[in-house]
């Protein structure tokens, strides 16, 4: 789950003029990708305006974004939701085809940038599936889209879904990464189902997996943690940049061994990783190659009009990386204990965010009258 935008579902801000900082980043291999999409923005033109800019190559469609849209008054999707009540939809079905539609629409307009890309970039995330292998196969399949990643969370269960995805050629973004040893288990899940499409004679590139990783919700918890501790000097940005870092390393790793090579020369294309980030420093703090930071309007605006960033932070890094997370080792922190914490906390803000999701579609479906009961005489 990504972490809630400002102001969801409201109209993006005017596109900013470019001062030089994501054309540097852009020159380093890194993308911004717009987090909280929903039905306004793409049908008042601006999310295309956006991604014709070059402002943003991808988009990640928001539930929250949603049920705030659907909530307003003259709500977008309002048409839709009548004509699909009109044909006798139940609202769980009515949920399910507003982000159908959605993500079909998104996906048409990160098309181009996707197929300039050659299939690395001009992704839509959209999280609509309820976390079982059946419903991700189900979304992808109904919005028929190669540049769709269905977001599936980097769980216990999560992982077998993601092994699922790769083997049945489902792109897939792995949400809640907030330690490397996960990361290396959805690097591993992943991995695994593209051996099983490669023996199944099935293309690999179709199964591409963007691991997304919480960056930022990970520095607010150790600096929080480090607050209350006695004696604890939060460092902003440290612990996310430290855990980029690991995590660039890691891949980096897996990807010079005999098992990605073998999977290249069968067509299998580069993993891309992203940074669910929340601040313009976050943003020019952590840079490599082929990366992508989902962000809200705000924080591109703010970087597009903010300092170059420096260049890359990431690459040949991993010794940095060593010491900086054994530094908050010895403060008492350990970002592999502290993901659990925070993977099951984002679990509960993500059923409340479907719950209300529901319950807004619920709200906006039309009343049916019913006749008054007649009681027959005695």
């Amino acid at each position: 789950m990504s972490p809630k935008p400002s102001d969801p579902g409201r109209a993006l801000p005017r596109a900013p003029h470019d001062g030089g900082a994501l054309r540097a980043l852009s020159a380093e291999g890194v993308a911004l990708w717009l987090d909280g999409v929903s039905r306004r923005h793409l049908l008042d033109g601006t999310l295309r305006a956006w991604v014709h800019g070059g402002l943003v190559s991808g988009a990640v469609l928001s539930l929250s974004a949603m049920t705030d849209e659907l909530r307003r008054a003259g709500s977008s999707y309002q048409p839709q939701v009548d004509a699909l009540a009109e044909g006798g939809w139940a609202p769980e079905r009515v949920a399910r085809e507003l982000l159908r539609t959605d993500a079909r629409w998104a996906c048409r307009v990160l098309a181009p940038v996707h197929a300039r890309a050659g299939g690395l970039d001009g992704w839509v995330r959209t999280d609509g599936a309820d976390g079982s292998a059946s419903e991700a196969l189900g979304l992808a399949a109904d919005v028929g889209r190669r540049n769709l990643l269905v977001d599936v969370a980097a769980t216990g269960s999560g992982l077998d879904v993601l092994r699922v995805c790769a083997r049945e050629g489902v792109g897939t973004s792995a949400t809640r990464v907030c330690s490397e040893e996960r990361f290396a288990e959805v690097l591993d899940a992943h991995l695994s189902g593209l051996e099983d499409a490669v023996r199944a004679g099935r293309d690999p590139a179709r199964s591409v997996c963007v691991p997304c990783v919480a960056v930022g919700e990970v520095d607010a918890a150790v600096d929080d943690a480090l607050a209350r501790a006695p004696g604890g000097r939060p460092v902003p940005g440290r612990a996310g940049l430290a855990l980029a870092r690991a995590v660039h390393a890691r891949l980096d790793g897996r990807l010079g061994g005999e098992r990605w090579r073998a999977l290249r020369s069968a067509g299998a294309l580069p993993h891309r990783l992203a940074w669910q980030t929340s601040t313009p420093a976050q943003v020019r703090g952590i840079v490599g190659w082929r990366t992508a930071h989902v962000v809200s309007p705000e924080t591109v605006v703010r970087t597009a009009l903010g300092p170059v960033p420096l260049g890359d932070s990431l690459a040949s890094r991993a010794p940095d990386a060593r010491r900086d997370l054994n530094a908050l080792r010895r403060q008492g922190i350990h970002l592999g204990c502290l993901a659990e914490t925070l993977t099951r906390r984002a679990q509960r803000a993500h059923d409340r965010e479907r719950a209300a999701y529901l319950e807004a579609v619920r709200d906006r479906m039309p009343r049916r009258r019913t006749r008054p009961s007649i009681t027959p005489r005695r």
